[in-house]
């Protein structure tokens, strides 16, 4: 479990008079549900990206101390056709952007590569992308062939999430973390060479995203300047990050975490997170975002959101889009081509061109 502002237990409620069932059905059960649940789009007039589950649980053998994944499911991948079935149904009710979330990680469903082709090449929605990734599959012969689909077939604007959680060898020791720096600076160079290439609307194809995470057994102010080490070796080396997502842990009753530690390493180190989180920001993010879309770039289809003051504020749709600042008022729910006129710390400045 993890949130920004995390550090907590999970609440404990007085359950005697509540029954309580188990609810984890397979996915052959699932499957008629999920197509005929999609009429619900009916029900929702706006813009919105819909979420692919394509797999729930955890491939690895020994999971990371703070993770709920094997506490609620075992392994269990959907088929390729229930998939194809749901995401036929929903372009029925209008749905024409997808992402395949909610998996531990992408690679490591045995049809990764048949899920997007097929769906690019029935469906040919306007966004397909992925979510959560573990660096160690990436580097594989057939992670590289995983990431070549992935660029061919998804949608630009893509990200990995790379749960690496921390830099740092003890905490990675100590939390069974799931990649080691090597493994996810390797991961991050594959990205990078196949992925880092604009697609039409401006955005990287596919490039990696880095969660850290807060409050794990033995963290240190070493485990900042590991963190700190690494992310700086990927900007100097010139390899693109999308974005770097910092958290604290939450912890729940029957994770590792829980039994070993519990709150201990955040309570110790709270007061220095707003620190180290600062300096990620200031020190790779600010100079990382004007890699990633230089000024003059021109990013397309930004759709409008909301005012603040004189500005406005829109997105791409897609998974992390950039937050486009325009100095102007334009009318809402439409989509523009902006060009990048200055960058903020994880957002940008653009003019409607």
């Amino acid at each position: 479990g993890t949130a920004a502002e995390g550090g907590k237990f999970a609440e404990k409620t007085n359950l005697k008079n509540f029954e309580i069932k188990k609810f984890d059905p397979p996915y052959e059960e699932v499957k008629s549900y999920a197509v005929k649940g999609s009429a619900i789009l009916r029900q929702i007039p706006d813009l919105r990206i819909v979420e692919l589950e394509t797999s729930k649980g955890c491939s690895r053998k020994e999971h990371c101390s703070f993770c709920t994944e094997p506490i609620k499911h075992k392994i269990s991948f959907r088929r390729k056709k229930d998939i194809l079935e749901e995401v036929k149904e929903l372009k029925k009710h209008g749905a024409e952007y997808f992402r395949l979330g909610k998996q531990s990680c992408y690679y490591s469903h045995p049809q990764a590569i048949e899920i997007i082709k097929d769906i690019r090449n029935q469906f040919n929605p306007k966004v397909l992308h992925i979510d959560n990734v573990n660096p160690r599959n990436v580097i594989t012969k057939k992670g590289i062939e995983i990431t070549k689909a992935i660029v061919k077939y998804c949608t630009e604007g893509n990200t990995a999430a790379f749960g690496v959680e921390s830099f740092d060898p003890e905490v990675i020791k100590e939390n069974n973390l799931n990649s080691d720096p090597e493994t996810t600076y390797k991961a991050v160079k594959i990205l990078n060479r196949f992925g880092r290439e604009p697609g039409p609307n401006g955005m990287p194809k596919f490039l990696p995203g880095i969660n850290l995470l807060y409050g794990l057994v033995e963290e240190s102010k070493q485990t900042n300047r590991h963190n700190l080490r690494w992310l700086k070796r990927f900007l100097d080396e010139n390899l693109l990050l999308r974005r770097i997502n910092i958290r604290q842990v939450d912890i729940f009753e029957g994770t590792p975490l829980y039994d070993k530690v519990g709150n201990k390493f955040i309570k110790k180190n709270k007061k220095y997170y707003w620190k180290w989180k600062n300096q990620i920001r200031q020190e790779i993010d600010s100079p990382m975002l004007k890699k990633l879309v230089p000024k003059d770039t021109i990013l397309k289809n930004i759709g409008s959101e909301i005012y603040d003051g004189k500005t406005t504020f829109g997105r791409q749709i897609g998974t992390y889009p950039l937050i486009v600042g325009i100095k102007k008022r334009i009318p809402l729910k439409k989509f523009y081509n902006i060009k990048v006129t200055d960058h903020m710390l994880r957002s940008i400045v653009g003019e409607v061109v």
